[in-house]
């Protein structure tokens, strides 16, 4: 066992992921909505300069319906979601109490700064939740706890022997 204090973090940053935006009528004829895309309105920036959880983070008013027969003119993969940053830290205390037996105290903070993570927004043009958030990262990922919800802090001790 190792005396004294450790400190450790890790800290992620990534760009925003590709938001799948696809038109949620069948304009083409084609009977089914895959790969259905609306069009891109020219000069309207498609991301709300102040997005929040409240307004959503696409602007509805940057698409529009293609005409009939057609498909829309937005390219795939042309619009990304919100950036990712999370930072975990932790801080331990190894005590040596005898000469095989020792303590460790340790405290971890999962999402120190509580700094806000969301899932994709709705990517489906024409529905009520379109550039609308509704998850989290890591509850959309099926995995509570992954990273990206609020700050968790987590205290343990450890006798070893």
């Amino acid at each position: 066992m190792k005396k004294g204090w450790q400190l450790g973090a890790i800290v992620t940053a990534q760009t925003g992921r590709p938001i799948p935006i696809e038109d949620s009528d069948d304009n083409s004829g084609r009977y089914n909505h895959y790969n259905q895309r609306p069009d891109r309105v020219a000069s309207v920036n498609p991301i709300l300069p102040h997005w929040s959880v409240a307004t959503g983070y696409l602007n509805p008013n940057a698409f529009a319906q293609p005409a009939d027969g057609t498909f829309g003119n937005l390219g795939r993969n042309a619009i990304f979601g919100p950036k990712y940053a999370n930072t975990d830290f932790s801080v331990e205390k190894n005590t040596k109490i005898y000469e095989k037996v020792g303590t460790q105290l340790r405290a971890e903070f999962f999402n120190i700064f509580n700094h806000p993570n969301f899932a994709q927004p709705g990517g489906s043009y024409g529905s009520s939740s379109f550039g609308q958030f509704s998850q989290t990262p890591d509850v959309a990922q099926g995995n509570p706890g992954l990273g990206g919800g609020p700050r968790v802090i987590q205290l343990a001790l450890r006798i070893e022997f």
